[in-house]
């Protein structure tokens, strides 16, 4: 204790700047100005339950080479000058995502100071969203309308690929709004023109119930082909990943079993 005293007083200038840095680090933390991080996964359920607004703050080339889907491009330099492009969220939930999780911390501290209530900042950023492998696109997509604290439920649209009835394709996909592993399923479904009927559990809790009946998973999306049980996104990229896919979806002919010895020749 005594050893600490003479630091303190050999050294006064360094701990009183370690206080202020301190005090203003708790007021960030826990002040009016509060900015509450969150995990990728939290912040994949505040998109899809809460209708959250994504705001990714890096520059022009990194958001371009891959973001969240539908986040809102504002570099952290033009904040201040693009701010009232917010104003219509700043009683919404709003999502600040960077590459690493400093410069959105700035982004949110920013946005708290100027009102906005409910301000959350991805930990760790675009780094840790890919690294518990989250879905990222190159798409410049559409934000979510402001003061919808639930996503919107559009009508069916039976043009959509995935609105054709049942008797028109054998894959099937339990899937809600807005998640990002349905998108990534769909988006494969789609790049492979294969028809599939989509079925939004979000708008309707008895097809809810079926889909952990018939697959025993409560996660979305949960994916089947005629009778076979895929799984999720990631079971179905495996298939993929493995060459198995294709024969599944009937893309290509299952490979008839060759009789002759392994090594003959034809």
């Amino acid at each position: 204790m005594q050893e600490f005293g003479n630091f303190v007083s050999g050294n006064w200038e360094l701990f009183v700047a370690l206080v202020i840095i301190l005090f203003l680090l708790a007021r960030t933390w826990f002040g009016p100005s509060a900015v509450v991080m969150v995990l990728a996964s939290e912040a994949v359920q505040l998109i899809n339950h809460k209708n959250a607004l994504v705001v990714d703050v890096r520059t022009e080339k990194e958001y371009q080479e891959g973001h969240v889907m539908n986040a809102l491009h504002i570099p952290l330099g033009m904040l201040d000058d693009r701010i009232q492009e917010l104003q219509a969220y700043k009683n919404d939930v709003v999502v600040m995502v960077c590459r690493s999780g400093a410069r959105s911390a700035q982004a949110a501290t920013k946005l708290k100071k100027q009102g906005f209530t409910d301000v959350h900042n991805i930990g760790g950023g675009m780094l840790a969203w890919e690294r518990v492998k989250l879905p990222t696109t190159t798409k410049v997509g559409k934000p979510p309308e402001p003061g919808k604290p639930e996503p919107e439920k559009p009508e069916p649209d039976t043009a959509e690929t995935g609105d054709n009835s049942e008797t028109e394709s054998p894959v099937l996909i339990y899937s809600t709004h807005q998640d990002p592993f349905c998108t990534r399923a769909i988006d494969l479904l789609e790049a492979k023109n294969v028809g599939f009927n989509e079925i939004r559990i979000d708008q309707d809790a008895d097809k809810r119930s079926e889909m952990e009946t018939r697959s025993g998973q409560t996660s979305v999306p949960q994916i089947f082909i005629g009778d076979v049980y895929v799984g999720g996104c990631d079971d179905m990229y495996a298939l993929e990943d493995k060459g198995e896919l294709d024969a599944l979806l009937g893309l290509q002919d299952t490979p008839a079993t060759d009789s002759k010895p392994q090594g003959s020749v034809a």
